[in-house]
């Protein structure tokens, strides 16, 4: 019964429109701040020689930070990984437990601010989204946006791995064998790494809040244009 459906992305559209047929619908990102940029980040003494990897996103059940946490216990690299999680959620505790008995470095885990979350990612060495189900995953965007190389779940309820440019930044959903080869891979391999975020970086799916505000308008604007045509139709 709407005149016009937003959805953050086409997997959540096909995902309703599967169910209920054609909608008139409009895909359109809620976009990434402005507050994230690349920059160069100078990391504090405790971080110099550690390889970070960072996962955003809320401490919860579908996050499934769990993979993230074995994956990087399996990794040839695991004493030197640094896992930063940024964020808060239920499963916080258990997270911790986890780590400490897999893990070398026990992960940093905080809820941090816009300028706080930019100088992090700057500082990163890898972006892994291991979400079994997510909508968009803004939070992904925010670090491809500053260069970095994104590992992504490959899950069929996840809109993310729509975000990976080629096979190296997908790994099977739950899969912790694979995704710590991924993340093995992209450590094996620094300049193409580092390459590959340059590339990140200028990815079309990377649109600011601003460019997505107008579209939202554009949408809007088309929405009450048709329907003035159509009460001109009927009231004729």
């Amino acid at each position: 019964y709407c005149d016009a459906i937003h959805y953050p992305t086409k997997f959540i559209r096909g995902v309703f429109e599967d169910i209920v047929g054609p909608t008139p619908g409009y895909v359109i990102s809620n976009g990434v701040r402005e507050t994230f940029y690349r920059k160069e980040v100078e990391r504090p003494l405790a971080l110099k020689d550690k390889k970070i990897i960072l996962f955003t996103g809320r401490m919860s059940k579908e996050k499934s930070h769990h993979i993230l946490v074995k994956a990087a216990a399996l990794s040839k690299y695991e004493s030197d990984i640094q896992l930063v999680f940024a964020g808060q959620g239920p499963r916080e505790k258990k997270i911790k437990k986890l780590a400490k008995k897999y893990l070398t470095n026990q992960p940093i885990m905080k809820f941090f601010s816009f300028n706080e979350l930019n100088d992090m990612i700057n500082m990163a060495d890898l972006y892994v989204h291991p979400a079994e189900v997510e909508i968009e995953a803004i939070s992904c965007l925010e670090a491809i946006k500053c260069g970095k190389v994104p590992v992504i779940a490959n899950s069929p309820t996840c809109a993310t791995k729509a975000f990976a440019l080629d096979a190296r930044s997908l790994f099977k959903v739950n899969n912790v064998r694979d995704l710590s080869d991924k993340i093995d891979y992209w450590f094996d391999h620094d300049k193409e790494r580092l390459r590959m975020g340059e590339v990140y970086a200028k990815s079309p799916a990377v649109d600011s809040v601003e460019v997505c505000m107008d579209k939202m308008e554009t949408m809007l604007m088309e929405v009450v244009e048709n329907g003035q045509k159509q009460d001109y139709i009927l009231q004729g």
